[in-house]
């Protein structure tokens, strides 16, 4: 039960505002894992207050061993999966499908997201929040605001959908406040738990204002040539109804976006780079087409109708000047709606293009959705393009009583002027549960198949996929959690019924242990008949072919309560005509919350018959962290392909809630050698941005 309150308490963890004890404390947390059902090993509460500006929440996470707690990092948007976190889910409007996530730990670090349809649709979402924790000789505890002003909500609802769950890192221990399954997330809406006497809620803002500022200094060290810019800009969005915002952004300007990590490509086929620039990332999860992939599925959609990149960036990731960008997302009813279009500054010899994208999908069922998505415009070229699709998304959490199932159909035409109509179709169906988690999915796609605001990686064929993977406990065994038995495969032919490719992988097995150690040993068996000669990264160049080859992979996860976490790998066997061995590491080194470290490298050697070959990737990442609202991040990246080092370095100050300041330098480093060594770096360019922004709401 939510308490109104006249005067809130002061965001500090350290809870002895006396207002939290008007409000009733929660009922006891329960155990998803290790041992499902029973009382969590240490106590946890959380209490529930508003006023007519925010929602409060107060967390008591109880622990006998105080001093055992772990929180050693305060990054922004980091997962904080390495230490003592909660997590908070909310469904402002009770419909049982959409909602907002946050993440924090003992150090007040924040994370938001966005849940889409039950399921957690990525951390690009950001919002102005508040939360500060402590560790004190009872456990750990935090204090959290959230403005109505950041959330949509029906302001006649008096009852939110809500859920928490706790970790406790050392124990690999998890639980909920309200427990269906422990195969449902904490993002399930559908089987959250309630909050009630949310009365009389203010009114909200209608207007969020967003302007900026921003230098930046440019430097060809090659040539000489140096550049100084300075540019104004900034967002407005205006609050059409509860749950519907229209933004109007002018100048978009993307000065703070990380850059993308460096990928070396052994295979025929484009390589996709994600998203990283915030005004597409910022309700992305609205214009998301067909099945819903989940964070552990390694596959996606086969063809991206509108992938986001190709607005406002080259083929070659060259940024192109957005002068005017406007987006309306939200839901009304039943119907959830989004719509971008950009106006794009000339480049070279193409001048000034238009793109348009619309997504409208309507809740079907209990938790299942149907729905259409168009794109018109071609960003790098002067022809007529567009595109449509449908698609049909079923969910239930009661198939079987409790289980989940999940299915879906999807349809796709795309035209442009050379091209004419073209087509991609696929359908799927998974049990994604605890103890089995099967899946079977098939598409289809035309050779010509390629809209122009998506991203296709093969066309001219039709695959079909399936996979088994068999997950018992082992309660008996006190130092074994689970383990998985799975098989996976996909198979590729052309559109005339040729087999073009396959692939079978078969875990024998994967070992949780109850230390935090994983292990899994797999065996891949492949096949490939590329009909021309390809090059991959590093310069060995494959025949065209029939190849089949099995390479064996061992993979170690190292336990996240260690001081080192993350993992490595070995990877060897045939490859096409020879043969390859890959060595890979991702390791992070904590030593104290204010200092973050991860390295990660890859080695892999190629043997063919014609050739010997290496290719290495490798980057560092430092991240100091004075305050859970500023930061200071280094990422060095190197691989022997391009014969270069990449420097980046980005200072972020959120100095009030929603007024930031960033600081960033970028440097790209030649190697005079035949790239094998870092000695003889020179510097190839320079830049230096620096952008200020703040948020207005009235």
């Amino acid at each position: 039960m939510a308490v109104k309150v006249d005067t809130p308490p002061v965001i500090d963890g350290i809870m002895d505002d006396e207002v939290w004890n008007l409000a009733p404390k929660s009922s006891p947390f329960v155990q998803d894992d290790p041992v499902h059902g029973v009382p969590m090993t240490e106590r946890t509460e959380f209490r529930v207050l508003y006023d007519d500006k925010a929602l409060y929440l107060g967390f008591w996470c109880f622990d006998s061993e105080p001093n055992k707690i772990l929180a050693r990092t305060m990054s922004r948007d980091d997962w904080p999966d390495a230490d003592d976190f909660l997590i908070i889910s909310i469904d402002p409007f009770l419909d049982r499908r959409n909602g907002y996530m946050f993440a924090v730990n003992p150090n007040g670090s924040r994370f938001d997201a966005i849940i889409n349809n039950n399921a957690y649709a990525g951390s690009s979402w950001d919002t102005i929040w508040d939360c500060r924790g402590k560790v004190t000789n009872k456990g750990w505890f935090c204090e959290f605001k959230l403005p109505f002003d950041s959330i949509a909500f029906a302001p006649n609802n008096t009852t939110w959908g809500f859920n928490v769950e706790r970790t406790i890192r050392r124990k690999n221990e998890e639980g909920k406040w309200h427990s269906e399954g422990r195969h449902l997330s904490t993002s399930a809406m559908a089987n959250a738990g309630e909050i009630r006497g949310l009365k009389g809620l203010g009114k909200v803002s209608k207007w969020d204002v967003t302007p900026y500022a921003v230098g930046k200094y440019q430097h060809d060290n090659l040539s000489g040539d140096g550049n100084t810019l300075g540019e104004f800009g900034g967002d407005i969005s205006y609050r059409l109804a509860p749950n519907m915002n229209a933004t109007l952004s002018v100048n978009t300007d993307f000065a703070e976006t990380e850059v993308d990590t460096r990928q070396l490509n052994f295979t025929r086929f484009s390589l996709m780079y994600p998203e990283k620039r915030d005004f597409f990332l910022r309700d992305s999860g609205i214009f998301s087409f067909g099945p819903l992939q989940s964070r552990s599925s390694s596959s996606g959609m086969p063809s991206t109708p509108f992938f986001s990149r190709t607005i406002g960036l080259t083929k070659q990731g060259m940024p192109v000047p957005i002068d005017l960008a406007t987006k309306i997302t939200g839901r009304v009813g039943d119907y959830n709606i989004g719509m971008i279009g950009a106006m794009l500054d000339d480049q070279d010899d193409l001048g000034s293009q238009n793109a348009f994208v619309t997504r409208i999908s309507r809740n079907v069922l209990e938790q299942s959705s149907v729905g259409m998505i168009s794109t018109l415009g071609d960003p790098n070229s002067n022809m007529d393009a567009y595109m449509i699709g449908t698609d049909f998304n079923y969910r239930t959490t009661k198939f079987l009583t409790d289980k989940t199932l999940r299915a879906s159909v999807y349809s796709m035409a795309n035209y442009d002027d050379t091209t004419d109509w073209s087509y991609a179709h696929g359908t799927g169906l998974s049990y994604p549960n605890e103890f089995i988690d099967a899946r079977l999915s098939y598409y289809q796609i035309d050779d010509e198949f390629k809209p122009k605001l998506g991203y296709t990686r093969r066309t001219n064929i039709r695959k079909y996929s399936s996979g088994i993977s068999v997950r018992p406990r082992t309660e008996t065994i006190s130092w074994l959690r689970k383990y998985h038995i799975s098989y996976y495969n996909s198979l590729y032919t052309t559109m005339d019924n040729q087999m073009e490719s396959q692939k079978h992988s078969l875990y024998i097995p994967y070992l949780d242990f109850e230390s935090g150690f994983d292990f899994s040993f797999e065996i891949e068996r492949e096949f490939d008949r590329p009909d021309r000669d390809f090059t991959v990264s590093g310069g060995g160049k494959v025949p065209a072919g029939e190849y089949w080859w099995t390479d064996y992979n061992f993979d170690i996860d190292l336990p996240d309560a260690g001081l080192f976490n993350g993992g490595f790998g070995y990877v060897f066997g045939d490859w096409y005509h020879g043969e390859k061995d890959t060595i890979y590491a991702r390791v992070g080194y904590d030593p104290f919350k204010w200092l973050n470290t991860s390295v990660r490298y890859s080695h892999s050697g190629f043997e063919l018959p014609d050739t010997e070959f290496d290719a290495q990737v490798s980057s560092l990442n430092l991240r100091f962290n004075f305050t859970p609202d500023m930061g200071w991040s280094h990422l060095v990246q190197h691989d022997n392909i391009s014969d270069s080092v990449g420097y980046s370095t980005r200072f972020f100050w959120e100095f009030q809630p929603g007024k930031k300041a960033y600081v960033v330098f970028r440097q790209n480093y030649g190697d005079e050698d035949d790239g094998s060594s870092l000695r003889d770096l020179y510097v190839r360019n320079s830049e230096l941005s620096i952008k200020a922004q703040t948020t207005f709401r009235f």
